[in-house]
């Protein structure tokens, strides 16, 4: 997190750690600072923890995943991926049938051929016991001239997102922007960038070989890769890129960050690589952490400072506010090594499942900053749209809370409303605008860089078909004979229900599936209800209102009834004249 150099300079004086500092790293005038002991009467100091943080809101540790390839294939198929928010040391597989075969993945992705439209039915499973929910999936595959198109016509996974911060605000996004879309499955993340830190980083730690190329394939000041080494590394940037997107996925469900927005991050601050990129301040990992961004998470989320707590002090009664200035450096210290990847006895001298697994604390960092930008605006949070908040969270998380609010009360004292327009021109942090700027413009662009597989068989593991052991039942068709009933109605009595002439006729109200289905209807007497039968149980559903900005999620059941309703507000009169 880039921080002002006055405020680095006051933040490594006050709270560097000596007992994760790194001395050769450090400025002459850190390395020479002592730091007194506190007492440790009432609790016990222990030296700083490998600590390994789980996942805020994860009640499961194994996911699974079906795709389909891009485009016209020589040979149907469909890929399958697993992963779990555990270490390495456990192994993780999947198993299932295709129709009534049955077979197992080792590796990932792994490609199952397909003769015609088939069934699947599988979970992942971890040598440690856990697995992950059931999917069941409908793949259609249609002979083309040139090839095979496959398609998935059915899933049963959908995940119900909730923007923390636009429920923190109050205010949502009205533009229907793409950059805060949640995305279904992780690969939807996958993109294809060229990343020239990126890949510096990949031939200097050995990752690519370019010893082929003119001077190694990096410029002379070994800042910047040439036009041969870049092509070494072409491929090798897209597989690191991409590692990190089911991590995301799951904090950006978990935490309520929109998942395009926490990528972003990680490419802005450290190209994916998660060394110690800029020792002088004292940040590591993927998102480029340091203390004092420590201070304002802890201090906004008191579930990390006691999972943390527990692992250095063995009285973690107090509050982390109440703590000493000491008790509250080694605290941070902890959340600090917690995120910090470097490892000079690992591959390449980074631990890639420490990295992925900070991508969570990250994701609470953003909220923090959210809560952070709601706090000090207050009020005048209504001046600013959706938009506005996000660039006003990444200012803080860039350039700290304090530049953020003496612009904002500049701004204030100016009596301009408050808007990045006229709030970004106070910020007189070093590189604060710019990098709100540039950050929003890589963000727009996300989805101009979006990477699906073609026929890509020659890079990916084989499913191995199991012999029948026993007679496999005929698969049973799941069809729903579940209803939507809508309802849309002016409250004019404020009661919450809908009673007689409060309804809103001829509104249009659509339904969409997580399949691409999508039908729509007028209310009458504030009435719509759709008639979902042969739809497939569990799909995701969005009952919306288009235009009008609202809508709601959930799970079509088999059976039922499924109620919703969208209530308008009579607006507030003035009780008196002007």
């Amino acid at each position: 997190m880039g921080i002002l150099a006055v405020q680095a300079k006051a933040l490594s004086i006050q709270m560097v750690n000596p007992q994760f500092a790194i001395q050769n790293e450090l400025p002459s005038f850190i390395s020479t600072l002592t730091i007194t002991p506190f007492p440790t009467s009432t609790s016990t100091s222990l030296p700083l923890p490998s600590l390994t943080l789980s996942p805020g809101g994860s009640s499961d540790n194994v996911y699974a995943f079906i795709q389909a390839p891009s485009g016209l294939v020589e040979r149907p198929y469909v890929l399958l991926t697993a992963f779990a928010f555990i270490s390495r040391t456990d192994s993780v597989e999947i198993r299932g049938f295709v129709n009534s075969d049955e077979f197992i993945c080792t590796n990932f992705p792994c490609s199952i051929f397909l003769e015609t439209s088939s069934r699947f039915v599988f979970r992942a499973y971890s040598n440690s016991g856990t697995s992950s929910d059931e999917v069941i999936a409908s793949v259609n595959v249609i002979q083309s001239q040139g090839g095979y198109l496959v398609n998935i016509d059915s899933v049963s996974q959908y995940t119900k997102f909730t923007d923390s911060c636009s429920a923190l605000w109050g205010i949502g996004d009205e533009e229907n922007a793409k950059w805060d879309d949640f995305v279904q499955f992780p690969y939807q993340l996958n993109t294809r960038k060229t990343l020239h830190t990126l890949a510096t980083k990949l031939i200097l730690n050995g990752v690519v070989d370019t010893r082929d190329c003119p001077f190694g394939g990096l410029s002379t000041g070994l800042d910047w890769p040439t036009t041969c080494g870049l092509e070494k590394a072409s491929t090798t940037i897209t597989q690191w890129q991409n590692q990190y997107d089911e991590y995301i996925w799951l904090a950006s469900r978990d935490e309520g960050i929109p998942p395009k927005i926490l990528k972003t991050l990680f490419e802005v601050e450290s190209q994916f690589w998660p060394g110690n990129s800029r020792f002088y301040l004292d940040e590591y990992g993927l998102g480029q952490i340091n203390q004092l961004g420590v201070d304002v998470l802890l201090r906004r989320d008191p579930d990390l400072y006691q999972q943390v707590c527990a692992s250095v002090f063995s009285d973690c009664f107090t509050p982390y506010l109440s703590l000493t200035s000491d008790q509250q450096r080694l605290i941070r210290g902890a959340v600090i090594n917690s995120v910090d990847a470097s490892c000079p006895t690992c591959p390449y001298g980074i631990n890639l499942d420490k990295a992925k697994q900070s991508v969570d604390l990250l994701s609470r960092l953003m909220k923090a900053n959210c809560q952070q930008v709601d706090a000090i605006l207050g009020s005048e949070i209504s001046d600013a749209n959706y938009e506005d908040l996000w660039r006003f969270t990444l200012a803080t998380y860039h350039s700290g809370m304090s530049c953020f609010q003496d612009a904002f009360l500049a701004t204030k004292n100016k009596n301009l409303p408050i808007t990045w327009e006229n709030l970004e021109n106070e910020l007189n942090c070093m590189g604060g605008k710019d990098y709100v700027n540039g950050y929003m413009d890589n963000l727009f662009s996300f989805d101009y860089y979006l990477y699906k597989p073609g026929d890509a068989l020659s890079v990916v593991a084989l499913s191995t078909i199991i012999p029948t052991r026993t007679p496999i039942p005929t698969s049973t068709v799941f069809v729903s004979n579940a209803r939507i009933v809508v309802q849309v109605y002016l409250d004019r009595n404020r009661n919450g229900l809908l009673d007689a002439d409060e309804g809103i006729d001829a509104m249009t109200v659509q339904v969409s599936t997580s399949d691409n289905k999508q039908i729509s209807q007028r209310t009458q007497n504030g009435i719509a209800i759709f008639d979902m039968s042969g739809y497939t149980p569990n799909v995701g559903v969005t009952v919306s209102l288009p235009g009008l900005y609202r809508n709601e999620m959930f799970v079509l059941p088999q059976y039922g009834d499924v109620s919703i309703s969208f209530k308008f507000d009579m607006p507030v009169l003035p009780t008196n004249l002007p």
